[in-house]
């Protein structure tokens, strides 16, 4: 695979092959000045791997009518448009403690992006605090009690890890035309505890 695109390209395959509804939503790529028109408003610098993800497709187009379980890019995960994420970013940021990894006692630095959530506070954010260890990697909120953490490395990695599970069946649809996952299978194939 090697990049983003790639692996989008396998996943957008799969989940044609599949019939199911996500590859039909697919937005057209950000130009490169979207891209800095969110940068501006968000006051952070997009790294290589995110200006990848959205010059290939900007987010999706998400309506009020379609189950979210027919639009996820993994089960319930919405993959958010630069103007959707933007709104998400100034929601979440009025609730820091929402960041903040209590086992650790770590909270990172407020330059992250949204771009895969579930509706529900449940959110995989691209690191893009400058300067820092943890820079470019994917940091995940959730509402499930667990303390949010890093979960991949990069935008690379999680994509790999994501046509991986395409193509292995460990992601696939149910009867109901609804995505699915062996959940545990996934968690091991991302190396999640």
């Amino acid at each position: 695979m090697g990049n983003i695109v790639d692996s989008f390209r396998i996943i957008l395959d799969k989940q044609k092959e599949l019939n199911y509804h996500f590859p039909n939503i697919i937005r057209p790529p950000a130009t490169s000045q979207d891209i800095a028109t969110t940068e501006r408003s968000l006051s952070l610098f997009f790294n290589s791997e995110l200006k990848e993800l959205y010059s290939f497709a900007d987010g999706t187009e998400i309506d009020t009518v379609t189950p979210c379980g027919l639009t996820g890019l993994i089960p319930i995960h919405n993959f958010l448009s630069l103007e959707d994420a933007t709104h998400y970013y100034y929601q979440s940021m009025e609730f820091p403690d929402s960041f903040h990894n209590w086992t650790r006692n770590f909270r990172p630095g407020n330059q992250l992006f949204p771009f895969l959530e579930d509706g529900a506070g449940n959110c995989y954010w691209v690191d893009l605090n400058e300067g820092t260890t943890d820079c470019g990697r994917i940091f995940w909120t959730n509402t499930f009690g667990t303390d949010p953490d890093y979960t991949y490395e990069s935008l690379t990695d999680m994509f790999e890890i994501i046509a991986k599970a395409y193509l292995t069946g460990i992601m696939f649809v149910g009867e109901d035309g609804y995505l699915d996952c062996d959940f545990d299978a996934f968690d091991k194939l991302s190396n999640i505890k």
